[in-house]
């Protein structure tokens, strides 16, 4: 069985080489690495040349990732799609263990997430991968999914292509997906023993800028038919600030079960309340500014 990562890549090359190098070290021969690469130089192509088994795709256009993905899933020639990004390292046996959970019949499922302490253990990486990665610990058990980060995620390669891959979107084009593929009756899953540790390297302001944008997208993505319906929108709006504190608490609860720490909950919990404020910010935004998913990432 064929399996084809499909890595995009925009400046990538800070982080690429050691993406490269864990995907090396699996000596899985039936593993071919698609990088498609937007950036205006040519430092990622240099680095995808010392790798054989890596097809290189240039872009002369700036795309957003999700295109990217779709761009490298249509060169393909796997019969499974692993998508990562250009920042994440894969443990030892991850492809080993993605080979056996595609054989235990999980087609379309995500690995969990780490933060690559290693690289970077600050307090923007921390904040940046507590939020974002709250639902992706390696110590979870195998459960169905409602959604999936593209960050790390396998996918039976005609089931992508029938749903038309990802939306050409900046930020959260795997939510869209994902519950697309849900709401179709696609099952998916989370596969905790496929690890990858992923490098947080933004300053905090930019992970800041990050949440208030996926809070702006998500009303597009899951209430944007709603959006000339005024009572409606007046309602979310008194109640947005509950739904906010249900969100982070959820958030918390689920990081101090799952990945628990002293720094975790004397210093990150609470500052998660700060990140909704900027996640409610962002979705009122939406409510009443009204133009559409924001161009922003």
């Amino acid at each position: 069985m064929m399996l084809s990562v499909v890595i995009p890549s925009y400046c990538a090359e800070k982080n690429l080489d050691p993406c490269l190098q864990s995907i090396d070290s699996q000596k899985d021969e039936n593993v071919e690495v698609i990088v498609v690469d937007c950036s205006p130089h040519d430092e990622v192509k240099s680095i995808c040349e010392k790798y054989q088994f890596v097809t290189f795709i240039k872009s002369e256009v700036r795309f957003n990732p999700g295109e990217g993905r779709n761009i490298g899933a249509k060169a393909s020639k796997g019969s499974h799609l692993i998508f990562i990004d250009a920042d994440v390292v894969l443990e030892q046996n991850a492809i080993a263990n993605i080979r056996r959970n595609i054989t235990n019949g999980f087609n379309n499922f995500g690995g969990a997430l780490e933060l690559n302490r290693d690289i970077n253990n600050d307090f923007s990486a921390n904040v940046e991968h507590f939020y974002f990665n709250h639902e992706s610990q390696s110590t979870r058990k195998v459960k169905k999914r409602s959604n999936l980060s593209s960050a790390f995620m396998i996918f039976d390669k005609s089931v992508f292509l029938n749903y038309g891959g990802f939306k050409d979107i900046p930020r959260m084009q795997d939510t869209e997906l994902t519950e697309r593929l849900v709401s179709n009756g696609e099952t998916l899953y989370l596969a905790p023993d496929v690890i990858g540790y992923q490098i947080q390297d933004s300053p905090l302001k930019k992970v800041l800028k990050k949440i208030s944008i996926t809070g702006n997208n998500l009303y597009f993505i899951r209430y944007g038919n709603h959006s000339e319906k005024v009572l409606w929108k007046i309602l979310m709006a008194m109640i947005l600030p509950l739904l906010m504190l249900a969100k982070v608490t959820r958030i918390n609860v689920r990081q101090l079960k799952y990945a628990f720490s002293v720094p975790n909950l004397l210093i990150y919990s609470p500052f998660m309340y700060v990140c909704g404020f900027y996640w409610m910010l962002g979705f009122y935004r939406g409510l009443i500014v009204n133009d559409g998913i924001a161009s922003g990432r």
